[in-house]
C-alpha cells in the first residue's frame, strides 16, 4: 500500500491514471518544452530532447541570434509542483552524447495500516532517474536512443526498474517542417514486495513548423498515446519577436472524465481562478549567447499550480553562421 501512495501523488501531477509506477517520469523535463504544453517530440533542438526526442543528439544545435550553438550543454531545472512535490533535474549534452538526470521528493504522507485507523508515522518517498542517450544520422533520418535507471523509495521500502527510449526525427531540407516520433519508458516492471507494476510507457509523434533563420518560432501538433490512457493532442507556440524574450503557450487535451476529476467536479467543487485553464500552460524565457533562463506556469486543477524554472548553458561554442534558407540544422 505504500507504494500506492507514491504512485497516486505523482499521477495527479501528471493528469495520468495512476495504474503505472514511477509516474514521475511524466513530470515534464525543462521549462521550454512545458510552456509548450511538452509539444516537443519534432523540435528537440537542444538539451530538453533527452527526455522527448533523443534523435535530437543526432543534429547540431541550432543557434539563432541571441543564443549560441555550444559543443557543451547544459540543463538544469527545478519544480515548485502541487501538493509539496519538488523535482530537481539536469541533462548534460554534448552531441551525439548526452547524460539526465531527476529526481522526485514527497514527504508528509501519512502511514496507515487501514483505511480508517489514525497515522502510525509520516514518511517521504522519492523517485530517481538517470539516462545515457546517444544520437545519429542514418541517411537522412536522426535516430536516438537512451538507457536509463529508475528507482523509488517510499519509507523502508524500495524498488528498481530498467528502461529505454528510442527515438526519430526527420528535417525536410527545403521546408521549414520537422516531423518526430519517439516511445519512452519502455521496461521492465518496478516491484514491490511480490507485486509488480508497469512504467508509464508513452508514444509520441508530432509535427512542427518553422525552426529556420527566417521564422526561428515554432508551432507544435503532436499526438501522445500512454499506455493507460487515451490518445491526447498537444498544441504548442513560441514565438521569439521580442528580441532576447521568448513567448510560449500550449494546450494538451484530457478526457471528460480525467479533466473532471482534475476540476474537483466529481466531488461537487466548482473550479475557480487558475484551475479554470487546467490544460493550458504559459512560458517565457530569457535568451542570451551564454545560455537561456526559462519559466513555465501550469495550472492543475484543484491541485493549484506548479512552476518550472530551467537554466541552460552553453559552453565551447561560437555565434553560427547565417544558415541557408531551409530548416535550421
Amino acid at each position: 500500500m505504500a507504494y500506492l501512495l507514491l504512485a497516486s501523488a505523482a499521477s495527479a501531477q501528471s493528469g495520468g491514471a495512476g495504474t503505472s509506477a514511477a509516474n514521475f517520469l511524466q513530470l515534464g523535463f525543462g521549462a521550454r518544452p512545458l510552456g509548450m504544453a511538452e509539444a516537443f517530440a519534432p523540435v528537440a533542438n537542444d538539451a530538453s530532447a533527452l527526455y522527448y526526442n533523443p534523435a535530437g543528439l543526432a543534429y547540431p544545435r541550432a543557434a539563432d541570434a541571441k543564443s549560441s550553438a555550444g559543443d557543451f550543454e547544459i540543463l538544469a531545472s527545478q519544480a515548485l509542483l502541487t501538493q509539496g512535490v519538488s523535482m530537481t533535474q539536469a541533462g548534460f549534452v554534448k552531441r551525439p552524447f548526452g547524460v539526465s538526470l531527476t529526481h522526485m521528493s514527497l514527504g508528509g504522507i501519512e502511514q496507515r495500516t487501514t483505511e480508517t485507523a489514525a497515522p502510525e508515522a509520516t514518511v517521504g518517498a522519492s523517485g530517481t532517474a538517470l539516462g545515457v542517450t546517444y544520437g545519429r544520422k542514418i541517411g537522412v533520418v536522426g535516430v536516438g536512443i537512451t538507457g536509463k535507471y529508475i528507482r523509488e523509495t517510499i519509507a523502508n521500502y524500495s524498488a528498481s526498474a530498467y528502461a529505454v527510449d528510442l527515438g526519430a526525427l526527420y528535417r525536410f531540407e527545403n521546408r521549414p517542417i520537422s516531423l518526430g516520433f519517439s516511445i519512452v519508458n519502455m521496461g521492465t516492471q518496478i516491484r514491490y514486495v511480490e507485486q509488480g507494476y508497469p512504467l508509464p510507457m508513452v508514444a509520441r509523434f508530432g509535427a512542427a513548423y518553422g525552426l529556420t533563420r527566417e521564422f526561428p518560432h515554432a508551432l507544435v501538433l503532436q499526438f501522445d498515446k500512454p499506455r493507460d490512457e487515451g490518445l491526447a493532442a498537444r498544441l504548442g507556440f513560441e514565438y521569439l519577436g521580442f528580441g532576447p524574450i521568448a513567448l510560449r503557450a500550449g494546450y494538451r487535451t484530457y478526457s471528460g472524465q480525467q479533466r473532471a476529476a482534475a476540476l474537483g467536479k466529481t466531488l461537487g467543487s466548482t473550479a475557480s481562478g487558475l484551475a479554470d485553464f487546467y490544460g493550458m500552460s504559459l512560458g517565457a524565457g530569457l535568451r542570451t549567447p551564454y545560455g537561456d533562463l526559462d519559466y513555465a506556469l501550469l495550472p492543475s486543477g484543484e491541485l493549484g499550480t506548479a512552476h518550472r524554472m530551467s537554466f541552460k548553458f552553453n559552453f565551447g561554442g561560437k555565434k553560427a553562421a547565417p544558415a541557408a534558407k531551409g530548416a535550421a540544422k
